[in-house]
């Protein structure tokens, strides 16, 4: 007797039940791929948002905050430096390049940055997509991903999103007067910066205070010379008013959190996962329950006591497998639009892909499930044909 046989007509009879339980399977299986690559493509799209900016310079204050601030472009209250940090910063030596950063305005949704050419161009290595370098304050670049056009022009908002965008229907009072142009475009980077607005941190001063902040910024984005210089700046300017932190090291200790956040979340996905597979097997006895006439019926023409454990196991071992494949695409399909949600609050983008290390996982709990599945085939070949019958 061929078992396949016996499957198709099987699966033909009762397929909206196979198919119900492999789509719990894929859905129970599918959130610990979607976690791991998730996990994974935070930490690669944190960490290239972060290679630009080796060293910061900040006041006092929460370290976290600063990155947050400078190379995520967050909302986060960073205290002003003292006047004279450029200078002094520029002063100890062993730097290629350094460049203040001044935050608070904003254009729709879109942040605006006072800094200068060294940031935009990262001291001459980056050549912008289109335009030109901005030349006075009434001139700006903007990131790749921000919908101006080069020659268009706006005015800058001081507040929130909200406030920003009620000052374009002028119901806002905090709307500034002084107009930018927007003169160049910086390149696609896949970080927030590419829904930045750039402009000479020289407007930023007279804009505000009236022109009484001069030199004080939020921030200082150093480029050392060589490692060395690095932990030597480093050392050196960390003093009773201001901070110097490498943005590698507090994204190590960000991505400790979201490593245990990781672990958490997989203990309850692969907790889910094995109720699922439980589950399953359940289903399993129960089908073979339910069959009892058609197995006595296989027994009494002849089939073998391997021929219906096999037949069984086949057809168990194939919805566990379903399960895991297409918990496998759920997982990918899951990860990728919570990335896509991600890129579009934060700008930083996030690339999933599938590893090894999902796709073991996936045959891991596949072959774990194809084990379990002779507990129902042991169940099903072990009565004659005759107490089949007499169940029956």
């Amino acid at each position: 007797m061929n078992p396949f046989l016996f499957l198709r007509g099987e699966f033909r009879r009762s397929w909206g039940g196979a198919l119900a339980l492999a789509l719990v399977l894929a859905f129970a299986g599918s959130l610990s791929p979607a976690v791991s690559m998730m996990e994974r493509s935070i930490r690669s799209g944190m960490a290239r948002s972060a290679d630009a900016f080796d060293l910061l310079i900040g006041a006092k204050g929460s370290a976290v905050d600063l990155v947050l601030g400078t190379v995520y472009l967050q909302s986060e209250p960073l205290s002003l430096l003292p006047p004279e940090t450029l200078e002094e910063v520029k002063a100890h030596g062993g730097i290629r390049w350094a460049a203040p950063l001044a935050f608070g305005d904003r254009w729709r949704e879109y942040p605006i940055a006072g800094s200068s050419s060294e940031l935009v161009t990262l001291g001459s290595r980056r050549p912008l997509a289109s335009g030109r370098m901005f030349l006075n304050p009434g001139e700006a670049v903007v990131g790749a991903g921000v919908p101006l056009k080069e020659g268009d022009s706006f005015a800058p908002s001081h507040g929130s999103v909200a406030e920003a965008l009620l000052d374009e229907d002028g119901g806002s009072a905090r709307a500034h007067e002084h107009r930018f142009q927007v003169v160049g475009r910086m390149p696609a980077t896949g970080t927030p910066w590419d829904r930045a607005i750039v402009v000479p941190i020289e407007a930023l001063w007279s804009m505000h205070d009236g022109g009484r902040g001069e030199g004080r910024c939020s921030a200082v984005v150093v480029k050392p010379v060589t490692v060395a210089d690095a932990y030597r700046l480093r050392t050196a300017l960390n003093t009773d008013s201001t901070q110097a932190v490498f943005s590698g090291e507090v994204l190590t200790r960000l991505f400790v959190m979201l490593e245990e956040m990781h672990d958490v979340m997989l203990l309850l996905a692969s907790g889910a996962q094995a109720a699922a597979l439980a589950a399953a097997l359940v289903s399993g006895f129960f089908a073979v329950a339910m069959r009892v006439k058609a197995l006595a019926l296989l027994r009494a023409l002849g089939a073998s006591h391997g021929f219906l454990a096999l037949s069984v196991w086949l057809m168990v071992s194939g919805i566990l497998l379903a399960g895991c494949a297409l918990g496998l695409g759920l997982g990918w399909l899951m990860a990728s639009a919570a990335s896509s949600w991600i890129q579009a609050e934060t700008g930083v983008a996030l690339t999933v892909s599938l590893s090894a290390k999902e796709c073991l996982t996936a045959l891991g709990a596949a072959g774990c499930g194809c084990l379990a599945a002779f507990l129902p085939a042991w169940f099903a070949c072990r009565k004659t044909a005759g107490e089949l019958l007499r169940a029956a």
